[in-house]
């Protein structure tokens, strides 16, 4: 069920352009209104810290094409939407992938936000929980304690996409041994918990994808009369070989479900392992964030990782073509947006 699609790059670490004040950014999610659009990032500061950001998007002309502007400071550089935690605090070695919810009249705006404990941002010994950022008297704040935290095998959990729906929030999100170091293969498991209000009392997690079909994270829209889920399997970040096929999938349900028998199955809608994908993205994309709009046409931002060459070889190749060279990096990302403009939600 592959479709067609085009993609652009809008931020890039190897060929630009970079916000001011970034080595390097990740989608996270998209908010669309009549009024307003905005693109919520992970991004990895030029302080060597991981924070989350917003975005701005132009309302003219279709959501694939608007142009975005990461919101600054008074230096102009990248402003992080929250204070950096203690270094001591659950998430003090960063936050990434955030997850907003729009404010109703009994709960604040929210982004759900996975934290990282420690430096260590890969391997053994990387260790990640689930947090919320709640908007105060006009300020992102952090709520204390992390929601969700991993146990047992499976002690790190990531990548948090959080819905409402019938009065239920709904958080999907990927329990790991750790986030995969070099020469690893992936070892990932997505589960579903409930929460009547989106903080507490959260029910006991219930697998909804298991590690041998290897999904990493979702991203949810509604399209027409029913949920549609894009499926991400993560990237091949250290160009292990062999490994798992990577794109995107999509399933639809329709009422939004945390039961998997509800959904349909999951079909392949994009191949990044196929040769003629942009290098960008090459060794596959994570963090998707969705839209379908009134003609039907599914938008979908994500982070990617680049077909993986050294940092040397990327250094001299740019350097010949007299640019400059990238940062240097263990892996390289971008984050893009896919247009497909038929799409056809997978019913069964």
């Amino acid at each position: 069920m592959k479709q067609p699609f085009s993609s652009r790059v809008l931020w890039d670490m190897v060929d630009g352009p970079m916000p001011r004040g970034l080595l390097g950014v990740g989608s996270g999610d998209v908010v669309v209104t009549r009024e307003a659009r905005s693109l919520y990032l992970g991004g990895y500061s030029s302080s060597f810290r991981n924070r989350l950001y917003v975005a701005d998007g132009s309302i003219d002309g279709s959501l694939a094409e608007a142009s975005w502007r990461v919101r600054t400071d008074r230096r102009g550089r990248a402003a992080a939407l929250a204070p950096d935690p203690p270094r001591s605090a659950w998430d003090g070695g960063g936050m990434h992938t955030p997850s907003y919810l729009p404010a109703t009249d009994t709960h604040p705006e929210r982004i759900y936000y996975a934290g990282r404990s420690g430096r260590r941002h890969v391997g053994a010994g990387s260790s990640y929980a689930i947090g919320v950022l709640e908007r105060l008297d006009g300020r992102w704040r952090r709520t204390g304690d992390p929601l969700l935290r991993g146990a047992g095998g499976r002690p790190s959990l990531l990548e948090p996409r959080v819905a409402r729906d019938a009065g239920r929030h709904m958080m999907w999100f990927l329990a790991a041994p750790h986030e995969v170091a070099p020469g690893e293969q992936p070892d990932y498991e997505l589960r579903c918990a409930t929460s009547a209000d989106g903080v507490t009392d959260w029910s006991e997690p219930r697998v909804f994808a298991t590690s041998a079909e290897g999904f990493f994270d979702v991203a949810l829209t509604r399209t027409g009369e029913r949920w549609l889920m894009i499926l991400a399997r993560g990237t091949n970040l250290h160009g292990t070989r062999p490994y798992p096929p990577q794109g995107l999938w999509a399933m639809s349900a329709p009422r939004l479900s945390p039961d998997r028998a509800d959904w349909s199955e999951p079909k392949r809608i994009l191949d990044t392992d196929a040769p003629d994908v942009p290098a960008w993205m090459g060794a596959g994309v994570c963090d998707p964030a969705a839209h379908v709009d009134g003609a039907g046409r599914l938008t979908v931002f994500v982070t990617g990782t680049r077909r993986r060459r050294s940092w040397l070889e990327l250094a001299l190749t740019r350097l010949r073509r007299g640019r400059r060279p990238p940062p240097p990096a263990p892996f390289f990302l971008a984050t893009g947006v896919l247009s497909f403009d038929a799409f056809t939600a997978p019913v069964e």
